[in-house]
């Protein structure tokens, strides 16, 4: 018989552990190019998992393995920009997607905020992140039966994933419908099987592969169908994907450090 995991609290960051984060969540000492510093100095203090309580929920966190998780454990209000940015365009009841979703950011984030009655449809390959994805929606009390398991792309097959630098935040899908991992599919095709007809709010993050994820559902997909908000990676003016959005009617609304906030008009 498998375990139990332990209930949230009881991996609650260290006293030593406390007392560095008192130190390193000053501005701008949390800042990304100095997480790794400051991972390796955590993880010596105590290794393994935390619980962290955050304005977003609660989430249980790898920092050794994983972008998202040691930026939640040292800046507790991480995206917190592009997060207020998706919740500004829908409400309670209301619908959020999130592709490549991670260990749950935005899911849990979204999630608890259109609670009760919203619908989150969180979308993630990777087998290690959906795992800590239902977790992180259990300990928040949400939904996991709109998780899917799956790649977004512009065919229907299957992949593998290559994962870069030992980071689950930075890994893309490689084709392999002989031997793949995971089945890849259509995103229509994925929100037709959640039952989802409307998307208030959007967030796609796929290490560049946002065109092949979105492309074929504009095509494919009625305006009425598609996102008011979206959130999503490496947007810039040359892009072929800035025209197509362009192209759809959305609109730039501000660039951040990480991530282009559009609104469809």
């Amino acid at each position: 018989m498998t375990p139990a995991a332990p209930a949230f609290g009881e991996l609650r960051a260290s006293l030593l552990q406390r007392i560095a984060l008192g130190v390193i969540r000053i501005p701008p000492l949390y800042r990304g190019s100095l997480r790794p510093l400051w991972v390796k100095l955590l993880n010596a203090l105590r290794s393994g998992p935390v619980d962290v309580e955050s304005v977003f929920g609660r989430f249980r966190v790898y920092p050794t393995t994983n972008l998202v998780d040691s930026a939640l454990l040292i800046h507790p209000c991480y995206n917190q920009e592009e997060i207020d940015f998706l919740k500004a365009g829908t409400g309670p009841g209301g619908t959020f997607v999130d592709v490549g979703a991670n260990i749950g950011l935005y899911s849990v984030a979204l999630g608890n905020f259109l609670k009760p009655g919203g619908r989150v449809v969180s979308i993630e390959p990777n087998p290690v992140c959906v795992a800590r994805l239902r977790h992180n929606l259990e300990l928040n009390g949400l939904d996991i039966s709109r998780v899917f398991d799956v790649g977004v792309g512009d065919f229907d097959g299957k992949a593998k994933l290559v994962v870069l630098r030992n980071d689950l935040a930075i890994a893309h899908i490689v084709r392999d419908d002989a031997h793949g991992d995971f089945a890849v599919r259509q995103l229509l095709s994925i929100l037709d099987d959640a039952g989802l007809q409307t998307i208030d709010a959007l967030k796609i993050d796929v290490e560049g592969f946002e065109r092949a994820a979105l492309e074929p559902f504009f095509r494919a997909a009625p305006r009425s169908r598609w996102p008011k908000r979206i959130c999503m990676e490496h947007l810039h003016d040359s892009d072929v994907m800035a025209g197509i959005l362009r192209g759809c009617g959305y609109r730039l609304v501000k660039s951040t450090r990480n991530n282009a906030l559009l609104v469809l008009e």
